[in-house]
């Protein structure tokens, strides 16, 4: 009898995934969240969007401290990412060594949206476009996906990336493009976030989006424009 109460307190105290977002929401400087299970109900992610007035490690430890103290759960740190909005800084360049966004264009005629992104890096410029369905967020994810068909050109071929998910999330007076993605390399599969303030035009926040979650991974996979295979000249002798 006493196994079977404390099962089901322990099944009373486990949340929806709306309730853990919920109590996510409360954490100071976390601006929207949203939890991702597996078939079995299990947590498999949180993708945290918050400010910059903490660290990351904080805002970590506080939603693992806040799901076991609410609900009993625990869960994995690895399985938590947080991107930090920092206000007026420049996502439009990332300086030396890093790409470019030259331009991005959007249109929508009857029911096919189309994008067309320009990204240069080292004198090189690569073209990425999309289209499909002008739906709400198919709109969205065909300017992401531009945006990684461009980006994916200066990758090595041992380098994979799939766009996720790509949201707008209103939040009092302003709009943050939130975009999820995985990168698969020899070393493993990692998820990937970026955000980017909507200032103008929709279309431009999303590929800075995509272009801020590749940031600190794109010196590390990176294929030097131009370059090619070493080839080995036959010994004379």
């Amino acid at each position: 009898m006493g196994k079977s109460l404390g099962s089901h307190l322990k099944s009373e105290a486990r949340g929806s995934l709306g309730d853990y977002e919920e109590v996510i929401r409360q954490i100071r400087e976390v601006m929207a969240v949203r939890v991702i299970a597996g078939e079995s109900g299990e947590i498999e992610e949180i993708h945290v969007l918050a400010g910059n007035g903490r660290g990351p490690k904080q805002i970590v430890r506080d939603i693992e401290s806040s799901l076991m103290a609410r609900f009993g759960v625990s869960i994995d740190h690895k399985k938590i990412s947080v991107a930090q909005v920092e206000e007026g800084s420049s996502q439009q360049s990332w300086g030396t060594g890093r790409p470019r966004l030259i331009g991005v264009r959007f249109t929508v005629d009857a029911s096919r949206a189309e994008a067309e992104v320009q990204v240069e890096f080292d004198d090189v410029v690569h073209t990425g476009r999309a289209d499909g369905p002008a739906t709400a967020l198919n709109k969205l994810r065909v300017v992401a996906e531009a945006t990684l068909g461009a980006i994916g050109e200066y990758f090595n071929s041992n380098c994979q990336l799939a766009l996720d998910d790509v949201e707008i999330v209103g939040m009092r007076s302003r709009r943050i493009v939130l975009t999820v993605m995985s990168l698969l390399t020899e070393s493993g599969e990692e998820i990937l976030t970026g955000t980017s303030l909507v200032k103008g035009a929709e279309a431009d926040a999303i590929a800075r989006s995509v272009m801020d979650a590749l940031n600190r991974r794109f010196t590390m996979v990176v294929r030097k424009p131009g370059s090619r295979p070493a080839v080995t000249e036959p010994d004379p002798g």
